[in-house]
């Protein structure tokens, strides 16, 4: 009965985090597009729309964290090279930080690469420094340390493993905030300062990776958060994967092609009709799986289908992408979601590109341009082993 009562008790203080900080953010948007009609002064129509885009943007790093606490997030895991991936964030951490904070790497020469999603991983080191410096009022140093740990034989995991600790002078922390640090909105910050879902997100982001996680302090004496992450055997790419800040207006294009746009919502239908126009490309719609099918069978030309995931009719994305690579091999498919685990590990093991929702204009065009390319690549493939066998 204690069990099933903690229990409900979690489940209603994460509903209960959820439901407080997107009722927020849907203030701002609601409250937003209401003033919006009443204004017509540009300069108060542009804050009203910066308000309306921040609360967007905070609510899709919501919803990660809460994929990444739970650990449903799509990840990517590659050979990383820890030492240049976090060493070249000195830049982004000293625009988080303030001036009083000061940041140290300490990385071996020979520490090992890791086998992670690297765009993730700086997500985390960014979310722990921010941690830190909040646990520094009055300044201090961040040190990140990376160790190798061969032949690790403990409870939770086994073989070799890196070490990358997060380590501030602050004012540390109680047993008892210890004893909480992971649970989904739980902060000791106040009101508006913290969602509460950082470390929940840094707990779900180390296990889902094959690691660990664990905490030490001290009140008065700082604290060391130390991720336990797998050793990749394999060479860690050369190329950085930096968490991009600012994104660039990108004006219309024109004559990109036929898209046909498979969608059952009819306001996201609206929104990414209008993304793609900007983008060039002429829209043809489809509400379900079926409609799709025969908006090809009769004859019409379609550059590329972008197809949501989950539909009504008995076929989701992923069928319908099988269905249409069967029927006509030469159309490129790109389907999007923002969360259908097993349909996307599905889509992922027969090599179908997934644009993850929310996403912003730029994401849409390069997703759209390397489904097209994959595309090509593979027809002229077939067209180059048909004409060797012949």
């Amino acid at each position: 009965t204690l069990r099933q009562a903690q229990k409900i008790e979690a489940i209603g203080q994460l509903t209960g985090g959820v439901a407080h900080d997107f009722n927020n953010l849907l203030m701002v948007i609601s409250g937003g597009l209401d003033m919006l009609d009443r204004q017509t002064d540009p300069n108060r129509r542009r804050r009203l729309m910066d308000g309306m885009i921040q609360a967007a943007q905070r609510g899709a790093s919501l919803t990660k964290q809460l994929l990444a606490f739970s650990r449903r997030q799509t990840l990517r895991p590659e050979p990383v090279d820890v030492a240049t991936q976090i060493g070249g964030m000195r830049e982004l951490l000293d625009r988080s930080l303030r001036g009083d904070v000061h940041v140290e790497f300490d990385f071996p020469e020979q520490l090992w690469a890791v086998e992670v999603d690297p765009g993730e991983l700086e997500l985390v080191i960014l979310n722990l420094a921010v941690n830190a410096r909040d646990a520094m009022p009055n300044g201090g140093t961040i040190t990140v340390r990376g160790e190798n740990l061969p032949n690790l034989h403990e409870e939770d995991i086994a073989g070799d493993y890196v070490r990358l600790s997060v380590i501030d002078t602050g004012v540390g922390m109680s047993a008892e905030i210890l004893s909480r640090v992971f649970e989904p909105f739980f902060t000791t910050k106040d009101v508006g300062k913290g969602s509460g879902l950082g470390l929940a997100q840094v707990h779900g982001f180390a296990t889902q990776s094959r690691g660990t996680v664990r905490i030490k302090s001290q009140l008065g004496q700082g604290t060391s958060i130390e991720l336990y992450l797998p050793r990749s055997r394999n060479l860690a790419s050369k190329q950085r994967h930096l968490i991009e800040l600012n994104r660039t207006t990108r004006p219309k294009q024109d004559g990109q092609g036929q898209i046909l746009l498979v969608e059952d919502d009819e306001e996201v239908a609206a929104l990414v009709g209008e993304m793609l126009d900007q983008l060039g490309y002429q829209v043809t719609r489809a509400a379900s799986a079926a409609a799709a099918l025969g908006a090809l069978a009769d004859g019409r030309a379609v550059d590329l289908v972008f197809s949501d995931i989950m539909m009504p009719g008995g076929m989701n994305g992923v069928e319908l992408a099988r269905e249409i690579r069967r029927r006509r091999s030469d159309v490129p498919v790109l389907l999007t979601s923002g969360y259908a685990e097993a349909a996307i590990h599905e889509a992922e093991a027969e090599g179908i590109q997934i644009l993850a929702k929310p996403y912003h204009l730029d994401e849409l065009a390069a997703a759209l341009s390397a489904a097209k390319s994959d595309r090509q690549s593979d027809t002229g493939s077939k067209r180059l082993s048909s004409s060797l066998s012949s």
